[in-house]
This record gives C-alpha cells, structure tokens and sequence, in this order.
C-alpha cells in the first residue's frame, strides 16, 4: 500500500504543488485588501470598506474554496496509470482490487485533508491577524467545503473506474455541475426586485438568500461525503473487477 501511495503522489505532485501555490496568491490577495482596509488606499473610503466589511465572508471562504476545489478535482492518476499499462498489469499481480482502489481513495483522502488543514490555518491566521473572533460557525463553513470536495473527488474516481477516458469523467461531472447554477438561478431570479434598493450589497445579498438553508448544509454535505466515500469505494471495486482492458 505505502509503494501504491508514493506513486501517486509522484504522478500528482506538480499538479497540487501548483493548486497550492495558486490558492496561496489567492489568499495573499484577500489578506493584502482586508490589510488594506485598515491602513492603505482603500481605509479612506467608508463606502467600500463598509460594502467589503459587510460581504467579509468572500475573505474568509475564497482560499479555502480555491484550494479544495483545485485539490478535488484532478483523477489524473487512475488515467496516467490506465494508459501507461499499470492496471492492467497490477489485476495479474497478488494486488486485489481493494487495495488498488483504496490507494486512490486513501491518497485522495490525505490530500483532501492536508488541504483542510490548510484552510483552517489560514483562517487562524486571517482573524488573529485583524482582530477577528475565530467562530465555531466559520470551521463548520470550512468543513461543509471539505465535505463537498470529498463528495466531488469520490465521485469522478467512481466514474473514473468504468469510464475508458478521462474526457468522460469531466464531462458527465461537468454535465452534473450544470445543475446546480440552473437551481442557483432559480431560486434567486423571484427575489432579484431587491437588488433595486441602493444600499443592498450584492454578496451580502446573496448571503442572505441561503440564511433559511444554512443550518441544513453542514448536515447534509457530511452525510452525502459518508455515503460518496463508503458507497463509492464499494462501487469503484466492482467497477475495477469487471473493467475490460
């Protein structure tokens, strides 16, 4: 298993040493507006630091969301290792298929959590540096966006398992993903005739809009990533079992 995880993580190494760095400017740009707040060009306009002091939780989510997502969303592993031969001679070898799948599930999993503790760090950081209350209700947010990428990651390696190309994978999640916007749009477009008062803030806005759902998502994202990590484990076996070569 330890031989299992180390070549995956040579196979991605570049592409999450990139997603951090990225996630790393994002974050300095957050922290380098919020500094300026304070003390640079943008502390001596009340209008905008009280429009960007009243939308804070963009400072406090973005990085976290940037890193997640990046680190959630590469499946380049099971592909890399599909056309260069490897899985097709591992099933030859004493390796059983849940040891195979488990190598992806678990480096996955590690690299989902180095980038959670990432983001609870940068949260640490981000409110002790500007006097901020480090809320229980912040690390909860962080961690319904570590759940969501669990769920995201889980399920391209379910559909990386009987897909014979990557290009299927994105585009079936990609097809997935569409859904959401759509939903997005439609619970917001009826409310829209409130944007029309000129001291509305509009991420604050939008905020506001999921206050009557915010208490359901942490429980429901931390239930679906169980089913998506257990179900899809189970089901990526199968699939690796009856996979034609």
């Amino acid at each position: 298993m330890k031989g299992l995880l180390y070549k995956n993580y040579l196979i991605t190494r570049k592409y999450y040493f990139m997603a951090f760095m990225f996630s790393f400017i994002t974050a300095l740009f957050m922290i380098l507006i919020r500094l300026s707040m304070i003390c640079g060009n943008i502390s001596h306009d009340a209008e905008a630091v009280d429009e960007l002091t009243r939308s804070m939780w963009i400072f406090r989510y973005m990085p976290c969301a940037v890193i997640i997502l990046g680190f959630a969303g590469y499946e380049e592993t099971f592909f890399t290792d599909l056309n260069a031969g490897w899985t097709r001679f591992s099933r030859t070898t004493s390796l059983s298929a849940n040891k195979i799948v488990g190598s992806y599930f678990l480096s996955s999993g590690i690299v989902l959590t180095s980038a959670y503790i990432i983001c609870l760090l940068y949260l640490v950081i981000f409110c002790l540096s500007f006097g901020d209350k480090i809320s229980l209700h912040y690390i909860t947010n962080i961690t319904s966006l570590f759940c969501f990428g669990v769920i995201k990651q889980y399920f391209n390696l379910t559909l990386a398992m009987f897909a014979q190309k990557r290009q299927t994978v994105q585009l079936i999640a990609i097809s997935i993903a569409l859904i959401f916007p759509w939903l997005l749009c439609a619970y917001i477009y009826p409310k829209m005739k409130e944007l029309e008062n000129p001291d509305t803030v509009l991420l604050e806005w939008m905020a506001q809009q999921f206050e009557p759902i915010k208490a359901y998502i942490f429980p429901v994202m931390l239930f679906l990533a169980v089913i998506f990590t257990v179900g899809g484990y189970f089901i990526s076996v199968k699939g690796l079992e009856r996979r034609t070569f």
